[in-house]
């Protein structure tokens, strides 16, 4: 016997070196049961922490942009009662000048404010 009459012959056939085409083309069930597994688990994860990590990165974005914000903030005041004390004339003007400023952004942050519940 030759070998293309062996191999026609199907004494291989279900052996580990000559599988039949019909196990190849079905598919294996293992593996539809996996992916539907998977499948299931990926659309709970993204449908439940999905939303709670994007409230997540913006409360720590926040975070961040304010302190941030608040160190400009200090930043700039040094800078501008630095750039007041360059101004000829005597220091004190330097600082009434800053302090009218905050008293004015002050005033202004009070008259905002909301009723107090009590």
């Amino acid at each position: 016997m030759t070998t293309n009459e062996h191999a026609r012959s199907g004494a291989n056939a279900g052996t580990a070196t000559g599988r039949n085409d019909a196990a190849r083309t079905e598919p294996d069930w293992t593996d539809q049961v996996t992916d539907l597994v998977v499948g299931a688990v990926d659309s709970v994860r993204d449908k439940t922490t999905g939303p709670i990590l994007m409230v997540a990165r913006g409360l720590v974005y926040g975070v961040v942009a304010l302190l941030v914000g608040l160190l400009a903030l200090g930043l700039l005041t040094v800078a501008i009662v630095r750039a007041l004390s360059l101004l000829p004339g005597p220091q004190w003007t330097t600082y009434a000048v800053a302090g009218a400023v905050l008293c004015l952004g002050g005033l202004l942050a009070w008259s905002k404010r909301g009723p107090v519940d009590g």
